[in-house]
């Protein structure tokens, strides 16, 4: 049996290692606290203003396209002026003292992002787009295309429905944003022309916009809500009950590219070949605008 002496003397032990127990127990919880909204911060930086915030920062240039159409070239070659074997990309590849080689001393470099083509990867392209636009930052859009498969029916859907989403985008501002649809890999035999790219893509978005109004018309009679594919609610211009993209509606005839508020270009080139002086120069007209 334990004396008092003991017991007194346990006691205190006993108190004072509780003491000590709650005594580090605050500042781990500072120290933890303090690292979690460090941890957010550099999250903050790294997702948000790389990605979006640059966007709202200087004059910007958007590429933009399917996977495998080659923007991650273009990018390297617009920027480090050399080619290079890429893969296809999973984020954003930002420059931000981008500058054209025909405009050096222009006030201020450019912003220039590479946009990943996968379709779950979008969305960063789409907010980008819409924050500059916002910012009235934006300069254009590069659409990127693989003018050499194009021509294969499921190659031309998928190009056509993300410029059809990336358009009901631009047509939101006053005037549009410029997109230039750049045929990539044009000295290829299975190469598809400029002018013939520009008829295939109006024909396809044609399609797309009577399905997607279609679609729309369905949703609409069963009282849900259509949202678009970006997550924005789609509010293109509602002609005849339905969503529809450019002027008129079904019985002003097909979709034409001259119907948008936005212009849009079509013009041949190649990154393996460093033929790209139609882009630059497309870029270098709205570049001074």
């Amino acid at each position: 049996m334990s004396t008092p002496a003991e017991m007194g003397k346990s006691g205190v032990l006993k108190t004072h290692e509780a003491t000590s127990t709650s005594g580090y127990g605050l500042p781990v919880y500072i120290l933890g606290l303090a690292f979690l909204i460090i941890t957010v911060y550099f999250a903050y930086e790294l997702l948000y203003r790389r990605t979006k915030g640059v966007a709202a920062g200087g004059p910007t240039f958007i590429i933009a396209g399917p996977s495998g159409a080659g923007k991650t070239a273009l990018f390297t070659l617009l920027r480090y002026g050399e080619k290079s074997t890429t893969l296809p990309s999973v984020e954003q590849n930002i420059s931000t003292t981008f500058r054209l080689p025909n405009l050096p001393d222009t006030a201020k470099p450019f912003v220039l992002i590479d946009t990943p083509g996968h379709q779950k990867l979008r969305h960063g392209m789409f907010s980008a787009l819409q924050i500059a636009q916002t910012a009235r930052t934006i300069h254009g859009v590069l659409y990127v295309v693989d003018a050499s498969a194009i021509s294969r029916p499921e190659r031309l859907r998928e190009a056509a429905e993300y410029l059809y989403d990336i358009l009901r985008i631009t047509e939101r501002v006053r005037g549009g944003t410029d997109v230039l649809v750049a045929a990539n890999k044009s000295e290829l035999f299975t190469a598809v022309p400029a002018k013939r790219l520009r008829t295939l893509l109006e024909v396809e978005l044609d399609k797309i916009r009577e399905s997607r109004a279609k679609s729309v018309d369905k949703v609409g009679a069963g009282g849900d809500k259509h949202d678009g594919d970006d997550g924005d609610e789609d509010d293109s211009a509602v002609v005849g009950g339905n969503l529809w993209l450019g002027r008129g509606g079904e019985k002003e005839g097909p979709f034409k590219f001259e119907d948008l508020e936005t212009e849009v270009t079509v013009v041949d080139g190649s990154v393996d070949n460093d033929k790209i002086d139609g882009w630059l120069g497309w870029m270098e007209e709205r570049a001074v605008n």
